[in-house]
């Protein structure tokens, strides 16, 4: 909904005297909101499924609809609304009712226009101060997990691109890769480079929640819709309205599931489960799978019509072998990170570690990498080098060919340029990951001129990562 400003802030009036509401009107729209009246129940609750309120004022006491029920469709469609309820018949058992059911404050008639008006501004603040407090802690996450976008190889690039070119756009994004390649990181980085970014971005696994649940953490539900549903429950879609969901391993959604996530995405409205209402929605999603969906629509286990229809913008995330460039940046990053986390001196890595772990599979990735260096700088003590004992993954791991892995050219042939582009890339970052960045020792290494070495970094876009 909108932020605490008051020319974005909407507020509907609901009472059947009209001599309250052109009073409490007039009161708040000259504080600069935008004011919105209802003389009965019927009208109000019509208004509130159209249109989404930052504040509601209602009296309890209203023809066609009685207030109670005025504040609990206000809140069901939008549990983030503030309710105000003003009484002529205020008694303690009704404002504990009243506050109960989810109301924000109480006043009984006759009051001072001036309280109300402050009552709305503490509730205003308040929501104010609760979304903040979600940004930041989301924004924390996010950046404790940016690691896995460490890298200049050109995939990355390319990702890096692909970010600045649709964070400011509403489309649908699709992204694919391997169990730990970051797809969640690259999500949280469209959004919060995004418009939606004052948001929290809202995130679901849909493969660790069970089927018969998903539905429900998805679209939420009414009182009374099961066994055990004692209260209205907003689903993800609702927590995300107005910013971004991100439905990972979405292949593993339910088929059934899958028609409802269709309709949500041609309709933009859910219906929660034992609702009867549609619920509109404004929500970007953003989608991730570690699987193929192509071959899962072959298989008949996913959809075609959702497959195009979350494939808006296909972001493929190559696994760390496609990579290998990156390995001794992403060895640094997380040295860096981890030596600090557990208070020690900045560790290196031998350059027969690097050399093995640059050549390694990594079936876990970036993950599986990250979680290999935390143990190793954990597990070594004192000592600032770390050898290939330190790495167990890779301690019985022996690349063929001095310096990089045997090349096996195919039929249809290979890029010549392109692999020796490889390997030298590959050589200049492993020279600095050994000289913890030092140009001119790592040129000495590679027996180049300082000059030489330079220029090489600065066409591999590396410069700006090793300042002097």
């Amino acid at each position: 909904m909108g932020g605490s400003a008051a020319e974005n802030v909407r507020i509907l009036v609901v009472d059947d005297e009209d001599y309250m509401r052109e009073i409490v009107g007039q009161a708040l729209a000259l504080r600069g909101y935008t004011v919105e009246e209802a003389a009965d129940g019927s009208t109000a609750l019509e208004m509130i499924r159209k249109r989404a309120y930052d504040v509601v004022v209602t009296d309890l006491r209203l023809p066609g609809q009685p207030g109670e029920k005025v504040m609990q469709e206000a809140l069901a469609i939008h549990p983030e609304t503030i309710v105000i309820i003003m009484t002529g018949f205020g008694t303690v058992q009704s404002a504990v009712e009243a506050i109960r059911m989810g109301a924000f404050d109480y006043l009984t008639k006759p009051f001072q226009i001036d309280e109300l008006v402050i009552r709305v501004q503490k509730g205003l603040r308040e929501r104010e101060l609760q979304s903040e407090n979600s940004l930041l802690r989301s924004e924390l996450q996010g950046k404790y997990r940016s690691a896995n976008l460490v890298g200049n190889s050109p995939a990355m690039q390319q990702i890096h691109r692909m970010i600045g070119l649709v964070s400011g756009k509403t489309s649908t994004v699709l992204i694919t890769g391997e169990t730990g390649t970051g797809k969640e990181v690259i999500a949280r980085a469209i959004h919060y480079s995004g418009p939606r970014k004052e948001q929290a971005l809202v995130c679901v696994n849909c493969g660790a929640i069970p089927s018969n649940l998903l539905e429900d953490e998805l679209f939420g539900h009414v009182k009374g819709a099961f066994t055990g549903a004692y209260q209205h429950r907003a689903g993800r879609f609702e927590q995300a309205h107005r910013s971004t969901l991100f439905l990972d391993e979405v292949g593993s959604m339910p088929l059934d599931l899958q028609v409802k996530l269709l309709r949500v995405l041609q309709e933009r409205e859910i219906q929660r489960l034992g609702g009867t209402n549609p619920v509109k929605v404004d929500v970007r999603i953003i989608a991730a799978s570690n699987a193929d969906l192509l071959e899962q629509v072959r298989k008949g286990e996913f959809r075609e019509d959702l497959y195009y229809r979350l494939n808006v913008i296909p972001i493929r995330v190559p696994p760390l072998r496609e990579r290998r460039e990156d390995i001794p940046l992403l060895i640094t990053h997380f040295l860096k990170k981890f030596c600090a986390e557990q208070r020690v001196p900045l560790k290196n890595v031998s350059p027969e570690a690097i050399r093995r772990l640059t050549a390694f599979e990594w079936p876990g990735n970036v993950r599986q990498l990250e979680n290999a260096v935390e143990m190793a700088v954990a597990l070594s003590g004192e000592r600032e080098l770390l050898d290939v004992a330190d790495f167990p993954a890779v301690a019985d791991f022996r690349p063929e060919g001095p310096y990089f892995r045997n090349i096996e050219i195919p039929e249809e042939g290979v890029n010549f340029n392109t692999i020796i582009s490889e390997l030298e890339k590959r050589l200049i970052l492993q020279s600095l990951q050994v000289t913890r960045g030092n140009k001119k020792r790592a040129a000495s290494l590679l027996r180049l001129k300082r000059t030489t070495f330079v220029e090489k970094l600065k066409r591999m876009g590396a410069l700006q990562d090793f300042p002097e």
